[in-house]
């Protein structure tokens, strides 16, 4: 009994000097946030623009804009990696934090590259695939200026860093100079925030949706053109081939670059590698998977006044590319006896046979008989054999 009475009062003990603990834990970790210099924070995300799943299958256009997008988040993410073998590399009379601040900065400058680049990808690079793809580039560019902001806190960062070590005599000039340019990256980080905000929502977000709505339908139909006459004119399959052989060429090259573990010269091979894909991806643009039925040009001419004239011929736009030309044309060389759908030129010639006709049939006697219908000079043929009679 007298055991169970000492042990209760040791295990009140106990627990309070756990919650002393804690407690103190908590003012020692609260304290030291407030005291150290802004870190470089990870590439935000505003909110609204969360990047919709794909529902379909993107466009043509979107996957070339896409590989385009992934080219410039491979510049990026090259930067980047540059500016974190420059935090491994010593360099002789410059201290370890300056160093170390360097390559935060050109860390900090290619993630806003990247972040460009994503929003284009994610954006415009699946017109097609996602509802409003112009909105998701526009609002990303919330993100692009906060994390400016960061590269901006951590440039910050470095000025505060030259007067350290060895450079410590600067220190009274760099610190508060380093610690205005952190306030104004912090101050840009906020501003992209809301900058984010305002983009992703209200009338900006209307106007993106109703600019995407517009936008699809005008891509599929270029490049439904530009496919078509890639078709009609057998470029198209050559062409696809070419961009496909090169572009997978200098993606394997850029794979080459990526493995020969460099420093500098090593991040460069994903910037080629997805130059490469965007390439050969291009060809897809002069190049579809349907057939080029009809005249390439058939859907502007046909909007012309001149279709009435075209419809008179009654040769196919599908057989003879210049078919809007030569019915242009066709009315002249019914006239003249000609079909213009089996022969262009039947207008000219036409003219030029029914003169030639009537020149034969002067030389050959043939002046007082046969009407104007069948000869067109058979009054000036006629006159002529009066007189020689006389």
């Amino acid at each position: 009994m007298h055991a169970t009475k000492q042990t209760r009062p040791l295990n009140m003990m106990a627990m309070a000097c756990a919650a002393a603990v804690a407690l103190l834990a908590g003012c020692a970790s609260g304290g030291s946030s407030g005291g150290a210099n802004p870190t470089s924070p990870s590439t935000p995300t505003n909110p609204g623009t969360t990047n919709p799943q794909p529902t379909a299958e993107t466009t043509p256009t979107a996957k070339v804009v896409e590989g385009a997008g992934n080219t410039v988040v491979a510049t990026g993410n090259a930067v980047s990696q540059i500016g974190q073998d420059i935090k491994d590399t010593s360099l002789p009379l410059v201290p370890a934090t300056a160093r170390n601040a360097t390559g935060d900065v050109v860390i900090q400058t290619g993630d806003t590259v990247a972040t460009l680049g994503a929003g284009v990808r994610d954006g415009l690079g699946k017109i097609g695939s996602v509802d409003n793809p112009v909105g998701v580039t526009v609002a990303n560019t919330g993100n692009v200026v906060t994390q400016a902001g960061a590269t901006v806190v951590s440039t910050g960062s470095l000025v505060k860093a030259l007067g350290s070590d060895q450079l410590s005599p600067l220190a009274p000039v760099t610190n508060p100079t380093g610690s205005v340019v952190q306030t104004v990256g912090a101050g840009v980080m906020n501003l992209g925030g809301k900058l984010g905000d305002a983009l992703s929502t209200g009338p900006v977000a209307q106007l993106t949706d109703g600019t995407s709505k517009a936008i699809v339908p005008l891509t599929t139909q270029l490049t439904n053109a530009t496919q078509t006459v890639g078709a009609a004119t057998g470029l198209g399959a050559p062409v696809n081939n070419l961009l496909t052989q090169a572009g997978n060429t200098v993606a394997t090259a850029g794979s080459m670059i990526a493995n020969t573990n460099t420093p500098i010269v090593s991040p460069l091979g994903g910037v080629v590698n997805e130059t490469g894909k965007t390439v050969a991806v291009a060809g897809v643009l002069l190049n579809g998977n349907g057939t080029a039925a009809g005249n390439p040009l058939g859907g502007l001419l046909n909007s012309l006044p001149l279709n009435g004239a075209t419809g008179a011929i009654g040769g196919a736009s599908g057989s003879n590319p210049l078919a809007p030309v030569t019915g242009l044309l066709g009315p002249v060389g019914g006239a003249a006896g000609g079909s213009a759908g089996s022969n262009p030129l039947a207008p000219v010639t036409g003219l030029v046979g029914t003169v030639t006709g009537g020149l034969t049939s002067a030389a050959t006697g043939a002046t007082s008989s046969g009407s104007n219908g069948s000869n067109p000079l058979a009054p000036v043929t006629g006159l002529l054999g009066g007189l020689t009679r006389h």
